[in-house]
C-alpha cells in the first residue's frame, strides 16, 4: 500500500559538517570535527510517497535506470538488484523535479539509495547511513520507515560482517555503528564492534568501481584522529619516530648523512611509511616506503620524479 511520508535521510544526529582533504591517498585519514558529523541528504524534509515494483517490468525498468545513476556518480557498485523506493518533488535550482528514488543492492556487499539531481551529479546514501538516521527517528517517536530493504541491504549487521570477511578480518559483529562519511574524499566510514572485543572502522570508498573496503583496526583509527566509541581501545599508540625511519633506512642500505626527512604518511592498505628524504648522495630527493610493526610488504625506494606519478609530491628537493 503506497503512503506519504517526510524523509528524514538526515536528522538531526548526522548533520553535515567539514572534514579535511585528504593529501593523497596515503596521507592521514580525515579526523571527524564533532561526533555527529556526516552529510545533509537532498531529501529532508521532502514529501515522498513510499513504493514497491510489484512487476518484472518495473523491476527491469528501476536496474535500467539505476545503472544509469551508478555510472553518472562512478559509484564503486557493481549492480546486483535494484528496485524503487519512492518517487515525489525535490527543488534543484529553484525549479521543482519529479524523481524516483531507487534502492540498489551491489556485488561488492554494499547497499544505497539513489536520488537523481536533475543535470547535477546523483546523490548515493548507504544503508548504513539510512539505517542510522531511521534509528535516531524511531528513538525520538518520529514515523520512518524509509531505509533499505532488499533482502540483502536490510540487515546492516550481517552487511558489516560480510564486508569484514571478504576484507580478511576476522570479526563475529556484535554491533555497528554509522561513523560519518567525507564529502571531500567521497569516503564514508561505519564502526564495528566484534564479540571478542575488537573494534574497526570500516571505510568504504564511494566511487571508483575497483575501490577497495578496508578495516581500520580502532587503534590505527585513533592514531589518525578517529576514536571509536563502540569498543574501548586504550589510548592511541605513540606515533614511530623519526629516528626508528632514519634506522630502518640504513638497515636497508640507503646511506643519506645528513639527511633532512619528511613523513608524507602512511599506506592504507599495505601500512608502509612512505618518507621524503633529501641528502648530497640523493641531491634530486627520493622517496622511500618503509614496513614497521610486521608489516609483510617489502621496503621499496623511488625518485621523486617516479613518486610523482603516483601523485606523491616531494617538498625537500629544488624542482
Amino acid at each position: 500500500m503506497n503512503k506519504t511520508l517526510a524523509i528524514g535521510i538526515a536528522a538531526a544526529a548526522i548533520f553535515a559538517c567539514g572534514l579535511p582533504d585528504l593529501a593523497s591517498a596515503i596521507g592521514p585519514d580525515p579526523k571527524p570535527t564533532s561526533p555527529a558529523n556526516g552529510f545533509t541528504s537532498p531529501l529532508t524534509g521532502q514529501d515522498m510517497e513510499k513504493m514497491h515494483d510489484v512487476t518484472e517490468q518495473d523491476r527491469a525498468k528501476a536496474t535500467e535506470d539505476s545503472a544509469k545513476l551508478i555510472r553518472a556518480m562512478q559509484l564503486s557498485c557493481e549492480l546486483t538488484a535494484a528496485e524503487r523506493a519512492g518517487r515525489g518533488k525535490i527543488q534543484v535550482d529553484g525549479k521543482t523535479l519529479g524523481v524516483n528514488v531507487y534502492e540498489v543492492a551491489c556485488g561488492n556487499g554494499m547497499g544505497y539509495l539513489l536520488e537523481p539531481q536533475g543535470s547535477k551529479l546523483p546523490i548515493a546514501i548507504s544503508c548504513f547511513a539510512a539505517e542510522a538516521t531511521h534509528a535516531a527517528s524511531v528513538a525520538r517517536g518520529d514515523q520512518s520507515d524509509f531505509y533499505c530493504q532488499l533482502p540483502a541491504n536490510k540487515d546492516v549487521k550481517a552487511t558489516a560482517a560480510a564486508l569484514m570477511t571478504k576484507s580478511g578480518a576476522a570479526c563475529a559483529v556484535s554491533s555497528i555503528r554509522w561513523f560519518g562519511y567525507s564529502a571531500s574524499t567521497q569516503t564514508e566510514y561505519s564502526e564495528v564492534a566484534c564479540a571478542d572485543g575488537k573494534g574497526y572502522l570500516l571505510k568504504i570508498p564511494q566511487i571508483g568501481i575497483s575501490a577497495q573496503i578496508v578495516p581500520m583496526s580502532c587503534q590505527e583509527a585513533a592514531v589518525q584522529g578517529m576514536k571509536c566509541r563502540l569498543t574501548d581501545t586504550g589510548p592511541a599508540s605513540t606515533p614511530v619516530s623519526t629516528q626508528r625511519l632514519r634506522d630502518a633506512l640504513k638497515n636497508n642500505g640507503v646511506h643519506c648523512e645528513p639527511a633532512q626527512l619528511r613523513i608524507i604518511g602512511r599506506e592504507t592498505i599495505d601500512k608502509r611509511y612512505v618518507v621524503e628524504l633529501q641528502c648530497p648522495e640523493q641531491p634530486t630527493g627520493m622517496v622511500a616506503f618503509i614496513p614497521l610493526d610486521g608489516t609483510s610488504k617489502p621496503f621499496e625506494t623511488m625518485s621523486c620524479a617516479a613518486a610523482a606519478e603516483q601523485e606523491i609530491v616531494c617538498k625537500l628537493s629544488a624542482p
